[in-house]
């Protein structure tokens, strides 16, 4: 069965803000991805969610025929390959992205200077 070849985007990252991932959310997210050999890499995506609009959604990919370079944006970042609808470009753009371990929960926290307001319990935000 001949494997089908990923096309990558390169952009400029002089033009595009682009993420961050902290060493903790690196190494984490490689841990995940190294449970299962399927997996491929990441998703980050928003979704409509809570009461200020929209919330950060991470997932692992593992189906390549989910991962299209026709919609998407995919780059790799310290060995990640991940994965970025082009229509959630602009809200992901400068983005920071870290793993945060407290006693016994353990969250990725996204960080996002454009944010205009968060909802309460810090689950939704809305952005300029």
């Amino acid at each position: 069965m001949k494997k089908k070849q990923v096309n990558t985007y390169s952009f400029n990252e002089d033009s595009w803000k682009g993420i961050k991932i902290t060493k903790c959310a690196v190494k984490q997210i490689l841990l995940l991805i190294s449970r299962d050999k399927k997996n491929k890499g990441i998703k980050l995506s928003i979704k409509k969610s809570g009461c200020a609009g929209f919330r950060y959604t991470m997932e692992l990919t593992n189906d390549e025929k989910k991962i299209s370079a026709e919609n998407n944006i995919i780059f790799s970042y310290e060995n990640i390959l991940i994965q970025i609808s082009k229509k959630d470009m602009p809200f992901l753009e400068g983005v920071k992205i870290d793993f945060i371990q407290s006693n016994i929960n353990k969250v990725f926290k996204f960080y996002n200077s454009k944010l205009e307001k968060f909802c309460g319990c810090g689950e939704s935000f809305s952005i300029n």
